[in-house]
């Protein structure tokens, strides 16, 4: 090699080695990604899709054995690993300490898992599987189960969020109005964005985000017409401390059941994704009749025990549930039994309408 070349050759092998730490800071714990279909959600830093487990409670992860061989956790090397997320996902990361002693990273508390059968990078099929597994999109608002009340709102850091009953709620015609300034605002912090078109909301999560503008002229997101508040005295993820202070304050649930309308065969109940719920004619108002096989291939529509239930605006119909053989509560519409339907794989499908002249979509 000639003494020219040498000289050629060292100042770019050493631009290319000052590069390498540069490389490394832009590859993240937890980055984004997006498709047409779903939006921006979390990645990992390979690039492969990471998803929500349903019955994981905050701060810990309930998949272990075979469901962590299909849905692999994201871990790293120690809990006090630097985790590093893009510049516009909301929260925090953190660590949880699994059953085997490795640690898992969690957004907002929540634990993050790939999925074994995505073969590459934006690939979403772990997406509705089970009904439990969930892509995680950075969202201002989204749904979180949280221990006393089951699945409520959240802003984008995963605290609670509330509404307090002395606003007025917003219409098609009048917009929301606070009624919290001052030292309300102080205790009751607003949820607010720079604007609307700031404003992504979670799955799960059937009710309508707006927002309103408060008197300074900051922009409020409201729910269902709602002015959406933090508590100052919540503490961490999962706390509801400030649900039902006052009488007037109260932390939001998510709807148990909403209505989707339209299409064959026409207006029918579903689960907050949009998933197709049936009842069975065999059953009684207040009993099901469905277990063993029956129950495998029609998955009773579940809530946590002491779950605050709820339907989408202008439902007339009462919601309850009732406890199974296997101490689960399953929900009823008008005293009947909700059940999904196996064969039914994304919002919208009703496979199951007129099965065995027994199975019917739940009407509302």
């Amino acid at each position: 090699m000639s003494r020219i070349a040498r000289v050629f050759m060292l100042p770019g092998l050493l631009l290319a080695l000052l590069a390498l730490p540069l490389l490394a800071q832009e590859e993240h714990t937890v980055g984004l990604g997006s498709s047409d279909e779903l939006g921006s959600f979390l990645i990992g830093p390979n690039g492969m899709t990471l998803y929500s487990f349903t019955p994981d409670p905050i701060g810990k992860s309930v998949c272990n054995g075979k469901c962590a061989e299909n849905w692999p956790p994201l871990t790293v090397e120690s809990a006090d690993a630097e985790l590093t997320a893009d510049e516009n996902i909301p929260g925090t990361l953190s660590t949880v300490t699994r059953d085997d002693g490795t640690f898992q990273v969690a957004y907002n508390g929540i634990p993050l898992y790939y999925w074994i059968n995505d073969k590459a990078a934006g690939d979403t099929t772990g997406n509705y599987v089970g009904r439990v597994w969930w892509i995680v999109p950075p969202a201002t608002v989204y749904a979180q189960r949280v221990p006393a009340l089951g699945s409520v709102l959240v802003g984008p850091n995963g605290m609670t969020l509330y509404l307090f009953t002395k606003d007025t709620a917003g219409t098609e015609d009048a917009a929301a109005v606070s009624a919290c300034y001052e030292q309300c605002a102080t205790n009751w912090p607003p949820l607010t964005v720079e604007s609307e078109d700031d404003i992504v909301s979670g799955i799960n999560l059937p009710g309508e985000i707006g927002t309103t503008e408060r008197t300074d002229g900051t922009i409020q997101v409201t729910y269902n017409g709602w002015p959406l508040y933090y508590f100052a005295k919540d503490a961490a993820v999962g706390d509801t401390t400030g649900d039902k202070v006052g009488d007037v304050w109260y932390a939001v649930p998510q709807e148990t059941v909403t209505v989707s309308s339209g299409g064959e065969p026409g207006d029918f109940l579903t689960d907050p994704s949009g998933l197709t719920l049936y009842t069975f004619k065999n059953d009684a108002e207040g009993v099901s009749n469905c277990s063993g096989d029956c129950a495998t291939a029609w998955p009773p529509f579940t809530a946590p025990e002491g779950a605050r239930l709820t339907t989408s605006a202008g439902m007339e119909g009462k919601i309850d549930v009732i406890k199974r053989d296997d101490g689960k509560f399953q929900v009823t519409y008008n005293g009947m039994p909700l059940y999904y339907w196996k064969d039914d794989k994304a919002p919208g499908d009703a496979t199951g309408q007129g099965v065995g002249d027994v199975w019917f979509v739940a009407a509302p």
